[in-house]
């Protein structure tokens, strides 16, 4: 199938097939709301995504997601999490993986017929979900981290100056951001992860997470697989080659 064909494809899966509506559901054991959008399939595969969308954008529900709606296309029940900093709260990374959590709960509740739930992640999202598999390894069967910033403690700042200029609000709030607890790499050091669950896809010409420093020493601490996409920027999820393999991991 050709990329025009697919396009279309998925513009019909968007209009006709998938079901997209809000969640507002109460979390268990905190009293948060979690809030998202669930993408339901026309033909389930009995499996269930919890996906953490990049930056610290607001999503709104007529945005559209392409890899979100590819893996809907294959038969995953997905939930786009909407972060608690989108309404107005300072960006807590410890909240954010709580809610990760609490989502899977929320979303095994709306969908019972679910055997497993999976983490994609990207960007900011990626960190999130590589966080929320550390603290609760139970409640995910795998995750697919996409361009994730991993090593927060060597991390080079520089570039979002470059990308940002003289917005260094901007760099200070995620440095508090990302700063505030351990950072995947950390967690792998102290043994807080299995590779086999883990799926890590990253751009070779990446400026803001260098596959040499946020993929590469990940994956050979953990032991896990990983792809790297040479002539890819900061833009892996939206590749259909990464969408199709990211679907092939979590169907093993």
């Amino acid at each position: 199938m050709d990329q025009k064909v697919r396009n279309e494809e998925m513009k019909k899966l968007m209009l006709l097939i998938v079901l997209i509506f809000c969640l507002s559901m109460w979390c268990l054991g905190c009293g948060q709301p979690i809030s998202g959008f669930i993408y339901k399939p026309e033909k389930p595969n009995q499996k269930g995504i919890i996906y953490c969308h990049g930056g610290f954008t607001n999503i709104q529900n007529d945005m559209e997601f392409p890899d979100v709606l590819n893996y809907c296309n294959y038969g995953f029940t997905v939930l786009v999490l909407k972060f608690q900093d989108e309404n107005g709260h300072p960006p807590d990374p410890i909240r954010d993986r709580i809610d990760v959590k609490e989502a899977a709960t929320a979303l095994r509740k709306k969908v019972p017929h679910l055997t497993d739930v999976f983490l994609v992640g990207v960007s900011r999202g990626g960190y999130v979900a590589l966080e929320a598999l550390a603290y609760f390894p139970n409640d995910f069967k795998k995750v697919v981290a996409i361009m994730a910033p991993t090593d927060i403690e060597n991390y080079d700042w520089n570039v979002w100056r470059e990308m940002h200029g003289d917005k260094d609000f901007l760099i200070k709030a995620a440095q508090k951001y990302f700063t505030q607890t351990p950072s995947p790499m950390k967690l792998a050091e102290a043994g807080k992860y299995d590779g086999s669950k883990m799926l890590l896809l990253y751009g070779g010409k990446d400026p803001i997470c260098p596959p040499r420093q946020h993929c590469i020493p990940l994956a050979q601490r953990t032991g896990c697989k990983y792809i790297i996409y040479p002539d890819a920027l900061h833009n892996v999820h939206r590749l259909t080659e990464a969408q199709l393999e990211a679907v092939r991991f979590m169907k093993e």
